[in-house]
């Protein structure tokens, strides 16, 4: 779960447009999600609003709203009743109203397990969230689908390359708007004689081949050991395609 400064939650939510009793709902569940608090005394909602820069509520009157009547939004949850929590149908409705705040569809969370992430990322930001994706595949065991995009990231290095030599036009399909199919790249780059591509040139099919059987292959699933035999060349291809793309040094 990601973390939310206070003072953003305040302002997309629009607090300054809710009622006393919605700022003290909304006040509750950013410190329930933020620092697991399920529990709230009438002192510490007062807190809240202090702390949120408003004026401090009548403690007594807020009590009532809060946790009486048919719309109440927090019950007794102790014998006491000095603390009070969620009305059960109220916090999922917060989770469903303001809850994707707290969901983060971004972050990849991965490891160089596979491809060098402080050799490789950092360079072009899609590059970066390949390269995470690849990783997060393998450390995960969907190898069909780091194999899939493996063979992604090859092409595109290899794009960047031509680019990069100002040949991208070798690479062209028929209308010029778009690239010929890998195969056909690959068969120009071994013998192209502007890119100057040392021996790994020659591993270039076996990289195309490892992602085709994963992608069109029906019967086909690739296993670690697909991916393993293959990474020690993919890597010192990675490393010459930086070169060329202009990457890295």
């Amino acid at each position: 779960m990601i973390q939310i400064k206070l003072i953003d939650y305040l302002e997309q939510i629009g607090i300054d447009d809710k009622t006393e009793v919605e700022k003290a709902k909304l006040l509750c569940y950013y410190y329930f999600k933020e620092l697991s608090e399920n529990e709230f005394s009438m002192r510490r909602i007062s807190e809240m609003f202090i702390h949120s820069g408003f004026c401090m509520p009548n403690i007594s009157r807020l009590k009532d709203k809060l946790t009486k009547g048919k719309g109440k939004i927090l019950i007794s949850a102790t014998k006491s009743k000095h603390t009070y929590t969620f009305v059960p149908i109220v916090l999922q409705t917060l989770d469903k109203e303001v809850g994707n705040y707290w969901n983060d569809y971004d972050t990849i969370e991965s490891l160089s397990s596979l491809i060098d992430e402080s050799r490789f990322c950092g360079k072009r930001n899609y590059l970066t969230r390949l390269i995470k994706q690849i990783n997060n595949c393998y450390e995960n065991h969907c190898y069909d689908g780091c194999a899939v995009l493996m063979r992604r990231l090859f092409e595109v290095m290899l794009i960047l390359a031509y680019q990069k030599f100002g040949i991208e036009d070798e690479i062209r399909d028929r209308s010029g708007t778009g690239n010929i199919m890998l195969d056909g790249i690959i068969n120009n780059a071994k013998n192209n004689s502007t890119l100057k591509l040392s021996r790994i040139k020659n591993e270039f099919d076996t990289f195309r081949k490892v992602g085709n059987f994963s992608a069109h292959n029906i019967t086909y699933t690739a296993g670690k050991k697909d991916i393993d035999d293959i990474k020690i060349d993919y890597r010192v291809m990675l490393e010459e395609l930086y070169n060329k793309a202009g990457l890295i040094e």
